[in-house]
């Protein structure tokens, strides 16, 4: 088992281009330098409803009203 090393334990990426995160955009978002302007877009549940931007502990995460919390990886996917 090797050793955890301070701040490589979680890797932020942009989700625009997959570069490195390094600063947040006007939502939170953590996006790159190059993205540092740009807002996504209102992102859109399976159920048809518009998702909310929450932060918490693990980073930010996408809120449904009538689904609840999303998987972000599973929000990109539908919203492409």
């Amino acid at each position: 088992m090797r050793k955890k090393i301070y701040g490589q334990s979680r890797v932020d990426k942009c989700p625009f281009c997959d570069k490195q995160a390094l600063t947040k955009n006007k939502q939170g978002v953590p996006v790159c330098a190059d993205h540092k302007t740009s807002i996504l877009k209102d992102m859109k549940c399976t159920c048809g409803s518009t998702l909310d931007i929450k932060h918490g502990k693990y980073g930010f995460f996408f809120v449904c009203f009538q689904c609840g919390p999303q998987n972000t990886r599973r929000v990109f996917e539908l919203n492409s």
